[in-house]
């Protein structure tokens, strides 16, 4: 009886103890929240001002205007700023507070750089000019005018190129750090990349010159678009990827349709059968091997596949989808498979000829555990099997007239030779560490998701410091990023704040 007795004082202690810790915890996202509901207008100021600058991938002009704001906005929060210059001329940006006793170091990569601009396709005369919606454009999103005694609600949104793909999250981390008041309980390191929408060396530069500065003991991307049911999102790893170029040729050149029509193979013909004869009528890639090296998932990895709130009827509504390929049951489960597209499609000319050759960008989105020359090799032993005598030039003539079918490929290794995929173990204790503190904030109401469909940079960290690494998406799905209309939602912001102002202050 006396056993029974201590250990119910214990467990009340216990309980009580808990209590108190999720009662403070909840007290210091409710104090950050309330910092944000106070500065709306300040926060989407701040965001204006930061995608009003232009910065398409490889403008160094226009990059290094970026990287002088940026500076700045990291020494208005008590950061300890550098400049590290790359051999491509876009900046690294990077900036640290350091915690004194602090029991870990928390490493934030976030790129400045953007996608390309077609102005003609959006709905605003200047994507670098920032236009505020009462809601999205679909929604009949009206402009704001007066921005003066505006309360910037939830659901308006700001239109401009790149503000969602990545300048919302880098205002959402400063204003975190705004929120607490720049007194994070981790020390706090911020690599700003200039160069990721397209790749370049200066990430690589940065590691390999600067690896005691930017060691740590997390890793956090914030990239990507949260997941549609709107609920905060961790990522545990992303996909990278690997393509080649096929080029059918056919003749050694067009060729009038009307007087050898019939009689000459169309390349663009031979180009179409050669696609379809890499999927079945479901879509589902038929490449011998594709789907070989993913191996059957644990329950643990299954159980998080299936605990991912999709809602597939929704999402095909919002993207006008009739049909759906036949690869994978689910979403989730496809976006930890390997998967192939065709990017571009190419060949023929105007005047009633028919194409002589014709070219396909065949792109790959790869798991961790594929090698991209063993996909690409998978690749061209089917186009082999097909009856193509495979170059890696464009054919003379005493070789087009030698082969009945001739393919040109060129194969598109990522540097290094290796995919960029990367995958962190969910029992991980950073990786527990991580989502303790956001669900600390917002509940069991998050929603936790194996690998994220597109690429991010995190690899390069991964092989030099071998981090366990996570990403915390704060971008809406319906975000447009890389294409016409990109946008944040601004409640999408404001959520994001909360989020990593209470990461900083476990």
């Amino acid at each position: 009886m006396i056993w029974l007795a201590r250990s119910c004082l214990l467990y009340a202690v216990l309980a009580a103890a808990t209590l108190f810790s999720s009662a403070t915890r909840a007290a210091e996202a409710g104090d950050i929240r309330r910092y944000v509901d106070a500065h709306r207008a300040q926060i989407v100021g701040d965001l204006v001002r930061l995608a009003s600058v232009p910065d398409l991938h490889g403008d160094i002009v226009q990059l290094n205007r970026n990287a002088d704001l940026l500076v700045q906005m990291l020494a208005q929060r008590g950061m300890q700023t550098e400049r590290w210059r790359t051999s491509s001329g876009a900046p690294v940006v990077f900036g640290q507070r350091s915690v004194a006793g602090a029991k870990r170091t928390i490493l934030f990569y976030i790129h400045y750089d953007g996608q390309p601009v077609d102005a003609r396709q959006w709905s605003q005369p200047d994507p670098f000019t920032p236009v505020v919606r009462t809601d999205s454009i679909e929604a009949g999103g009206r402009p704001v005018t007066d921005l003066a005694n505006a309360q910037y609600p939830d659901t308006w949104r700001i239109y401009a190129r790149a503000i969602a793909d990545d300048k919302a999250p880098i205002v959402a981390l400063l204003s975190a750090l705004d929120a607490i008041h720049s007194s994070p309980r981790s020390t706090i390191k911020i690599i700003l990349d200039g160069e990721e929408e397209g790749g370049g060396p200066g990430l690589s530069e940065a590691i390999s010159q600067h690896q005691d500065q930017l060691r740590s003991d997390l890793l956090v991307i914030l990239d990507g678009p949260q997941h549609p049911s709107g609920r905060q999102t961790l990522y545990f790893g992303a996909r990278g990827g690997a393509g080649v170029s096929a080029t059918v040729f056919t003749a050694k050149q067009s060729l009038h349709s009307g007087n050898y029509g019939n009689w000459v193979p169309d390349a663009n013909m031979r180009l179409a059968q050669l696609l379809s004869s890499m999927v079945d009528a479901t879509g589902k890639v038929i490449i011998p091997g594709f789907y070989d090296d993913v191996k059957p998932f644990s329950k643990q990895a299954s159980a998080m596949i299936r605990e991912v709130p999709d809602d597939p009827a929704r999402m095909r509504e919002t993207f006008g989808i009739g049909s759906l390929d036949g690869a994978a049951s689910s979403l989730q489960e496809a976006l930890n498979l390997p998967s192939l597209s065709i990017h571009t499609l190419s060949g023929g000319e105007p005047g009633s000829v028919i194409a002589g050759h014709a070219t396909a960008d065949i792109q790959m989105r790869l798991v961790k555990e594929n090698d991209p020359q063993v996909m690409i090799d998978r690749i061209i032993g089917h186009l082999r099997a097909q009856g193509y005598f495979i170059i890696d030039k464009d054919p003379d003539l005493p070789m087009l007239l030698a082969h009945e079918r001739i393919a040109k490929v060129t194969a598109k290794t990522p540097p290094g030779g290796k995919s960029g995929a990367w995958r962190t173990d969910p029992d991980h204790a950073e990786a527990k560490f991580a989502i303790d503190s956001v669900r600390s904030a917002w509940g069991k109401d998050v929603v936790l998701i194996r690998t994220l469909g597109g690429g991010v940079p995190a690899s390069p960290f991964i092989e030099a410091y071998n981090v366990p690494t996570i990403g915390i998406p704060t971008a809406n799905y319906d975000d447009n990023q890389h294409s016409a209309n990109e946008n944040i939602r601004l409640g999408n912001l404001f959520d994001g704040i909360v989020t990593l102002g209470v990461l900083m202050t476990r």
